[in-house]
């Protein structure tokens, strides 16, 4: 009798305490902004949760210089991935380091080849092409100008060899689209600091040469703040990945870790609307189709391949994108399909990616 009494009493001063906080203001206020941020995520994904579009369009970015560090000739893998695979969207790179060997002298000959068998087969690409664009180690300064340390002398040949190559191959008409730079803000790869005065200069040097054809700016999908790139240009390029081999700039003590983005499907949807860049101005330039491992793709065990791209996640990759809500997505990787199928006798991606494009 005298403990129920001792929790009666105690149970009294609960009530007691609790009707004093719910008079507080400030703790209405708190209860009120917890119950906010717990329903928050619901609501979003009730209002903005993607719908999967119909006539999902794909393609693939391609590398000669990847293609030849896989062992490949890169002109036969080039014309299997518009023949065999069927790719009818490329997105094309303009290597600044081949292009301008030497100070002054422009030899296009290697994209110029790759333009004219797009357009043979009326493909249409999107051409990257700056300082810092598709594959490691991102930047391709050519070897005359890294022994430079002026910022204003670098800055003056990146602008010349834009203005160069908007010129040289504006006749283009397979070229849709022009890539300024590539993931630019982001910082990965070995690659000095690219100011956003530098990116708005060469941009404004591409419209003024041809200013019928978009341009396209790429920010990286999983952490990049997308609207400040997207107004750069007319269109946003995103990189779209799932498992990867990473030490994030050594938040982990300086340790590589392989590591799987928690991210949702319909996360990138929401994202852009929360920000406010239009879904129909996005694309996926970059969606994940081959491995990100600890070392070339050539060189990987097939158990480290399989922590990053399996056939399960290759499957798995590509039904997550087409739930995003996104209508255009370039496969990064064809280069490494044709590697598997040709050196490896491992033919399963290339014929699963024929599948689609096909």
């Amino acid at each position: 009798m005298a403990k129920q009494t001792a929790l009666q009493k105690e149970a009294g001063i609960l009530k007691s305490i609790f009707r004093r906080l719910f008079s507080l203001r400030i703790f209405k206020l708190i209860i009120i902004i917890i119950t906010v941020l717990l329903l928050a995520p619901i609501i979003l994904f009730y209002f903005l949760r993607p719908v999967p579009v119909k006539g999902i369009s794909y393609g693939v970015t391609f590398s000669s210089k990847y293609a030849t560090e896989l062992g490949l000739d890169w002109k036969d893998a080039y014309i299997k991935i518009l023949d065999d695979l069927g790719a009818k969207n490329l997105r094309l790179v303009v290597y600044w380091d081949e292009v301008e060997k030497y100070k002054g002298w422009y030899d296009y000959s290697n994209i110029k080849w790759q333009l004219d068998e797009a357009q043979k087969r009326n493909s249409n690409v999107i051409l990257a092409m700056g300082k810092k664009v598709p594959r490691y180690p991102e930047c391709f300064e050519p070897d005359w100008l890294k022994v430079s340390g002026n910022p204003a002398i670098k800055e003056a040949a990146l602008l010349k060899y834009i203005t160069q190559t908007t010129q040289e191959l504006k006749g283009y008409s397979t070229i849709k689209i022009w890539q300024v730079e590539n993931e630019p803000f982001w910082s990965f790869g070995v690659c000095d600091e690219i100011k956003r005065s530098t990116v708005e200069a060469e941009i404004s040097v591409v419209r003024a040469i041809d200013p019928s054809r978009g341009v396209l700016v790429q920010d990286s999908g999983e952490g990049g703040f997308w609207l400040p790139t997207y107004k750069l240009g007319n269109y946003l390029g995103i990189s779209m990945y799932r498992k990867i081999w990473y030490d994030f700039w050594g938040l982990f003590m300086k340790k590589f870790i392989y590591f799987q983005y928690p991210l949702a499907n319909w996360t990138y949807k929401i994202k852009a609307n929360l920000v406010g860049v239009p879904i129909e101005k996005i694309m996926v330039t970059e969606l994940q189709a081959e491995p990100w491992g600890p070392g070339a793709n050539s060189q990987l065990s097939q158990e480290e391949k399989d922590k990053t791209m399996s056939r399960t996640d290759f499957i798995g990759t590509l039904d997550y994108a087409q739930k995003t809500g996104f209508k255009n997505f370039y496969l990064w990787g064809a280069e490494w399909w044709l590697f598997e199928k040709e050196l490896k006798n491992e033919p399963y991606y290339w014929n699963t990616a024929k599948a689609i494009f096909q």
